[in-house]
Formats: structure tokens, sequence, C-alpha cells
């Protein structure tokens, strides 16, 4: 059995280093990164990146590899930079890890290749991306025959997985850039051209009412945004749902957390599969064990027949645990022992029952530092926390403010509404702490009124008398919502005293979203 506290020194460092792939969009950046964690990860002497490709017209697999290095970080050349193609194809075929301290695989050291470069231990860990096999992690060791053990394959294993999943992440994005960048010089000399034939008309749109419609080019499932840090939002949904690995949706009461987790689901491959959902903050213990795990006849007051947990009812579907920061210690660590072993125990059972759905928690509270606080388990914190996705609150994204509001107020079969300049002012500057569901709320109230055209004073009095945007500690009046955004940017920044790490924290965004506004607005 792995000591328990190697499993969490790698558990912490497991995590650490899915965040900072997450972070690197460049795939040729990103072969040695990945290498040099693994190494360090298992302490091997060697590591080699391997890339796995089937030819269309042949279908046979061409092996290569990407990336060779040392333990001291250095490139290998050479006959030092291959691998055995006996050991990969055995990967490959048998889509598992090979270990060649295993009984089972011990004929691995007989291999001549092995032999010539006297490899004393290897461990193979196949990449995989949604049931497909893409590359392969290849480490190795001349001096230690007992470096690797199969209690290493499950960590590496995840790390790989989370590799591959950078990999496709990185190079998505790289082609989605060019492409954006293709389209832009297109429609740079369309408006060119426009602006040459057209002559410049005088507006007034101060002066006038603001009208807002529904816009579908403006959502992404269920979820309803443009703005910056909803298109990053919207980056990290898509690269959720190409990985199996559990995901920690955090983020204010009201964002939209389960909305997040619901769109992750229905974009992966189990989407044909259920979503099931609980709150883990509704309900006593005792209830919340037999919801999750199931429960056996007899197992206590009331349990007149057997019950399936929702562990067992999801099957391969994707199980939502909101608000698990607020598990109590005895829960924590009965789901603890559910991700790590795959299996649940129903109550009064006295046998175990393989598990195989997808885990997305949700929390609103700052689980590192309930974590600091020993009020939340560390290990299940880092067995969560792989994929991290922060939802960001309504005051950090006010130009999707009125798409928020006609679609509450039912605008989607081509009806519009009419906003005054200062009613839309002061949607806009309004905090909303309860962020999108206080949103909705209002729009409901609106709705009630039956008016074509919302002034000032049909808003309610919180939103009259709001102080505006707490984050900014600032009043917005007159403002475009370009102006609201940068200058909550730089209220971050001075906040923070110009810590970037810390503004985009502050800001609910990922820290590139944050170079983004940098550069939009020359903050740099």
């Amino acid at each position: 059995m792995i000591d328990p506290e190697r499993e969490l020194s790698w558990l912490r460092r497991l995590r650490d280093l899915s965040h900072l792939l997450a972070t690197q969009d460049d795939v040729r950046a990103l072969f040695p990164m990945i290498l040099d964690a693994a190494i360090e990860l298992t302490q091997a002497e060697r590591g080699f990146l391997v890339r796995v490709e089937r030819k269309q017209h042949t279908g046979r697999l061409r092996i290569r590899v990407e990336v060779a290095r040392g333990f001291a970080k250095e490139t290998l050349q050479g006959v030092q930079g291959k691998v055995s193609r006996t050991v990969v194809e055995r990967v490959l075929e048998e889509r598992r890890a090979v270990v060649t301290t295993s009984e089972a695989d011990a004929d691995v050291r007989d291999i001549s290749s092995v032999q010539a470069r006297r490899v004393l231990c290897i461990l193979a860990v196949p990449m995989r991306l949604r049931e497909e096999i893409v590359g392969v992690i290849y480490l190795d060791h001349r001096f230690d025959p007992g470096a690797f053990t199969e209690q290493d394959v499950p960590i590496v294993q995840a790390f790989a997985d989370q590799a591959a999943l950078a990999l496709e992440t990185a190079q998505l994005k790289s082609q989605r850039e060019a492409d954006a960048e293709r389209l832009g010089a297109t429609l740079r000399e369309l408006e060119g051209l426009r602006a040459a034939q057209e002559p410049a008309l005088p507006t007034a749109e101060g002066e006038r009412p603001v009208r807002i419609a529904a816009d579908d080019q403006k959502r992404f499932g269920r979820l309803i945004g443009a703005s910056t840090v909803m298109r990053t939002l919207y980056e990290e949904i898509a690269r959720a749902a190409r990985s199996a690995a559990p995901v920690l949706i955090t983020g204010e009461s009201g964002t939209g957390k389960e909305l997040v987790a619901r769109e992750i689901h229905a974009r992966s491959a189990r989407g044909g599969q259920p979503f099931l959902s609980e709150n883990c903050a509704a309900i006593a213990d005792s209830l919340l064990e037999s919801e999750l795990f199931g429960h056996r006849r007899g197992a206590f007051t009331g349990a007149s027949t057997n019950h399936e947990g929702l562990f067992v009812q999801a099957g391969g579907g994707s199980l939502f645990l909101d608000e698990v920061g607020d598990m109590s210690p005895t829960m924590q660590s009965k789901l603890l022992r559910v991700l790590q072993e795959g299996v649940v125990r129903p109550v009064g059972g006295d046998r175990s029952v393989p598990v195989s759905c997808r885990v997305i928690a949700a929390t609103h509270r700052d689980l590192r530092q309930l974590v600091e606080e020993r009020a939340f388990r560390e290990d299940l914190y880092y067995r969560l926390d792989v994929l991290r996705i922060q939802v960001p609150a309504l005051r950090q994204r006010p130009d999707d403010i009125p798409l928020l509001l006609a679609h509450f107020l039912g605008l989607e079969g081509g009806g519009q509404v009419e906003l005054t300049p200062k009613a839309l002012e002061l949607l806009v500057s309004y905090s909303w702490p309860g962020n999108v569901r206080e949103l909705e709320n209002e729009a409901r109230r609106l709705a009630t009124l039956g008016v074509s055209r919302i002034s000032a004073r049909h808003l309610s009095e919180e939103v009259r008398m709001g102080h505006g945007l707490a984050r900014a500690g600032g009043h917005f009046a007159g403002k475009t919502l370009q102006e609201v955004e940068r200058e909550m940017v730089v209220a971050a920044l001075r906040e923070t005293g110009g810590n970037k790490a810390r503004a985009a924290r502050q800001l609910g965004i990922p820290k590139t979203s944050l170079y983004h506004l940098l550069d939009r607005y020359n903050l740099r």
C-alpha cells in the first residue's frame, strides 16, 4: 500500500503540474515541460515524449519521439534519445501502462533494445484523450531496478491524461488564433471599403433609449455572455469536456456554477449518460451518505427497500456535488475513499459496488484556506482540484447585463425592450451581490410591470440606490462599459500592489484573461 505522506505529496504536485500545463499555450514549449514534470514526479533518470499518429491511407501507426530529456533537464540526442518500439507498441496494444518491475511484464527486460541501452527499469504510460491514445510518456532508469512500481501508475496516468489535454488545447488555440487573424484581416479590409463608400452620419445614441434583445450568437449552450471573462470561461469548459478528470468549479453564489457543470457534461463523451446533482450543504450527514452511496434494506428506521445512491445511478455519466466545501469531516473521508478506490459501500451493506461516473464539484468557499484551517482534507482537495474553473461574478462582466436581462425578460422570440440611458447606467454600475440569480429576480419583477420602456423609476430600490461596482470602489455614472472594465482592472492592480496573480484572483478571472485586458487597455 502506498505511503499516505508520499501519496499526498504526489497529489499536491500533480495538481500544481496540471494547473501549470493549463496556462501554457505554446505546443513546442509544452513538450519539455511535460517531460521535466514527469521526471520530477517519479525521480526517473530519463524521459521521452512519444507521439502516436495513425496514417489515414494505410492505418499503420507512426511512432516518433518528440523530445527526450534527462534528470538534469537537458535534451538528449542520438542513441540517448531513443525508446524501445516494442514497449511502446505493447502500451498501445494493451491500452495500459507497462512497468518492468511487474512480474507480468518482467519479459520487457529481455527485449534486445532494452538490453543494448542497459536499462534496468521502465515505466511507459499512455496519454489518453477521449478514449484514444495520442502518445506515451516513457520513463526509464539505468541504475535503479526498483525505480518504478505499480503504485506509481495511477498518479503518472492522471498526469499523462492532463498532458494530452494540454497539448490538444494548445494546438486548438493556436489554430483558432490563426483563423481569427485571417478573419480579422478580411473584416478590416471590408470595413475599409465600406467606410470609403458611405459618408459618416452624425448620431446621438447617448440621447436615445437603448434597445435590448436576445442574441443567440452570444450564447454557449445555456450560458449567456460575450465578455472577455465569459469567452475565457467557454474555453475552459470546452477543455474540461475533453477530459475525464475531476473538475472543481469555484465562484460566488448565484454565478451559475451548476450551469457550467451541465455544459461540461453535455459537451463531453459522457453527454448521453445521466447528469445527477446533490447539494452537500442542504441535508444532514446521514441523509447525504444515503443519497450519495445508497443503503440496504433495514440499515436504519424507514429503510424498507434497497436504494442505489447517486454514484451508482449516474452510471457512466457525471455527478455534480454542489457546495462540497460544506461537507463534514466524516463525509469528506467517505468521499475521498470513493475517489481513491472507485467503489462505494451502501449504508448497511457488506460489499462495495464499483462506480465509474465523473465527479464535478463546486463551492463558493476558498478550499485552500479551509485546508490551511484544517477544516477540509488536503488529500481530498487535491483529488477534486485537478481541473479548476472559476466562474466570474456578474460585476466582473457588466457588458453582459443587457444580454442577460433580455434573456430573463423572455425576448428570445425576436421581441425588444427599451431602456433609458439612466436605467442602463444603474443596471451596469450596480454591484449585484446576488450575481446572475439576483438579476434574474430583478427581470421577473420588471416583467410583471408590463412596460415596453424601462426607466430608472421602474428599477428596484436596491439597484437605484446601489453604490456601484464594489471591486472597483467607485461610481461609473456616464461611463462606457469598456471604461468600467478598465477601471476595475486598474483598481484590482492598485489594491494588490501590482501583483497580477493576486489581481486576477480578486477579479475572479484567469491570469491569461487579465493579460488580455492589460493589452487591450495599454496597462502593461
